[in-house]
């Protein structure tokens, strides 16, 4: 696999074809109406989605929101090729389910370039310009606004969901306040860093014996990416995995991320959720990190919960399955993200 190969498929991934405007699965009675569509996302690029509406009335106006997935090949169900023994995660997918239980709609889509979205360039100089940071969040903004023009849903009680770095797209797009009709009325954070990316990414390297031998040149690069948006031609290759030549402005908007600047411009309710065992982040110090910029607010009004026993995906962490990804949410995830949504929801349209 030549390094362009590979570059598409750590970060623009697993592309596939586009399906058609809008296929509407037919329900058994009062089952959630499941949709797949496309909808434009920044630069017009097409983006494939899934809306799931819970039964209702004709007439009435459903609240919303939309699922963003975290990082690397991952779909727009929570699902990885990074982790192919690993069929059926589901994760983001469940949360729909759940939350159409509550009587709320949902948006689930694919990141460009992967599934069933828009296919990525071939040509290196254009794929390095189709994965900037800030068309990820632009999409993430489009997402919110295709909700919002749908005629079933009641655009001022919509929300967004993010996952892992999907809460990072989120929330600088809520913070931002552009691209969609109405602002979000609430955010999720879930399993979502709020320190700087280059602090997490060097943590993780120290806690392996190889990886430690380059923190040094680790440091280099961030800076060097930092800079000029560009990765420098001397990556080890024990780093490559890490940067990718094609992904220099993609990391530098994600090294520019600041999440508690960030959390402080938005005004509306934010729920940060997190699994007690998550592998992937400290979530205690994420955690704070967030509320350093949340509690700025004036007035503020968030709510922390770490699932107990819940893994990165909020799932059940067993001995045989350390990571989380087999089996249902949590069921104090499932409860909170329900109830938490529809107290917020149905008190944006008073």
């Amino acid at each position: 696999m030549n390094r362009l190969n590979y570059a598409i498929l750590l970060v623009c991934f697993l592309a596939g074809t586009l399906p058609g405007d809008e296929k509407e699965t037919l329900p058994q009675a009062n089952a959630p109406i499941e949709r797949e569509v496309t909808f434009p996302g920044a630069n017009g690029v097409e983006l494939a989605g899934t809306l799931l509406f819970p039964h209702h009335a004709p007439d009435v106006k459903l609240p919303g929101v939309i699922i963003v997935a975290g990082s690397g090949p991952t779909d727009r169900n929570g699902n990885s090729a990074m982790h192919p023994l690993v069929a059926n995660i589901n994760s983001l997918k469940q949360i729909a389910g759940h939350l159409a239980q509550e009587g709320i709609a949902s948006l689930r889509y694919d990141k460009r370039g992967q599934y069933g979205s828009e296919k990525a360039p071939s040509d290196r100089k254009e794929l390095y310009e189709f994965c900037f940071w800030e068309n990820y969040v632009g999409d993430a903004a489009a997402a919110l606004a295709y909700l919002q023009e749908q005629p079933e849903i009641d655009a001022a009680r919509t929300a967004m969901i993010g996952h892992s770095e999907g809460g990072m797209l989120v929330l600088q797009a809520a913070a931002r306040g552009k691209g969609f009709p109405q602002p979000p009325a609430a955010l999720v954070l879930a399993s979502t860093p709020g320190r700087r990316a280059e602090v997490i990414i060097r943590e993780q390297l120290s806690r392996n014996l190889i990886t430690t031998l380059f923190l040094k040149k680790n440091d280099e690069i961030v800076e060097s990416v930092k800079k000029t948006g560009q990765v420098p031609d001397d990556v080890p290759d024990t780093l490559v995995p890490l940067y990718q030549p094609e992904l220099g402005k993609f990391l530098q908007g994600m090294f520019a991320f600041d999440g508690p600047a960030l959390a402080a411009r938005f005004p509306g309710p934010v729920l940060v959720i997190s699994g007690e065992k998550d592998l992937q982040h400290n979530v205690s110090l994420e955690t704070a990190a967030l509320e350093e910029g949340l509690k700025k607010r004036d007035p503020d009004d968030h709510e922390v919960f770490v699932v107990p026993g819940a893994s990165h995906n909020l799932k059940t962490v067993t001995i045989i399955d350390s990571n989380g990804f087999g089996g249902e949410i949590v069921p104090e995830a499932a409860e909170k993200l329900r109830s938490w949504l529809r107290m917020k929801l149905d008190a944006a349209d008073n």
